[in-house]
């Protein structure tokens, strides 16, 4: 008798772990669907966008210490200005969630240890505007520049946010790097083929979500 008990009890726990995993993996599901809607709601020009929230237990963890370990927003496309990225992500490291909020299936995002932002601008998107005469062909680690005074030529990324392509000291092509609404500081490019990459560091929340904890 008192096995059959044992069994019914280990039997009940059992259905109460399951569900309230299978509450926590809902409710995870339902923040990261609507911020996914919220975020291509505020920036039409990104498409491919998916949010995804790293933390497990998720509800647990709110209710302890209001955090998740990290969020991670992708896009596959986001043309802020005419001007074309590809595999945008938006890395955010030990993020402080509204708890109510969160209950309610939102992420509304309150702070941030660290994050990081990743982009990729395709050489496309700049031999397209480059004086005909100029062209730019990109590998890992170098840009091959093809036109007048090639051998002194340069393209680089200021601290400015600028793409410049000189020729000795004359400028002869400037493109000021797109705001997405989800890049919170200058970003660093490095060649990689066919594009150049753009990452930078940050601390502050980006403001496509600080707009989104205001809604």
């Amino acid at each position: 008798m008192r096995f059959v008990k044992l069994q019914v009890l280990l039997l009940f726990l059992a259905v109460l772990v399951v569900g309230a995993l299978g509450a926590d993996v809902v409710l995870k599901g339902q923040a990261e669907t609507r911020l996914t809607a919220e975020v291509i709601a505020r920036s039409p020009e990104t498409n491919g966008v998916r949010a995804r929230i790293r933390s497990f237990p998720f509800v647990g963890r709110l209710l302890t210490s209001g955090t998740v370990s990290a969020l991670d927003i992708t896009a596959q496309h986001a043309n802020p200005g005419g001007v074309a990225l590809t595999d945008l992500r938006v890395h955010l490291e030990d993020v402080e969630l509204d708890r109510d909020a969160a209950m309610d299936g939102r992420a509304v995002v309150r702070s941030i240890t660290r994050g990081r932002v990743q982009a990729d601008l395709g050489q496309d998107q700049i031999n397209t505007r480059l004086p005909k005469q100029f062209r730019i062909d990109l590998q890992p680690g170098t840009a091959k520049i093809e036109g007048p005074g090639q051998a002194d030529g340069a393209l680089t990324v200021n601290p400015e946010g600028m793409i410049q392509l000189r020729i000795g000291t004359r400028t002869v092509f400037e493109l000021a790097l797109p705001d997405t609404g989800l890049l919170p500081c200058r970003p660093e490019g490095t060649f990689i083929a066919g594009a150049i990459r753009l990452t930078c560091d940050f601390t502050e929340i980006p403001p496509l979500l600080v707009d989104l904890a205001g809604a």
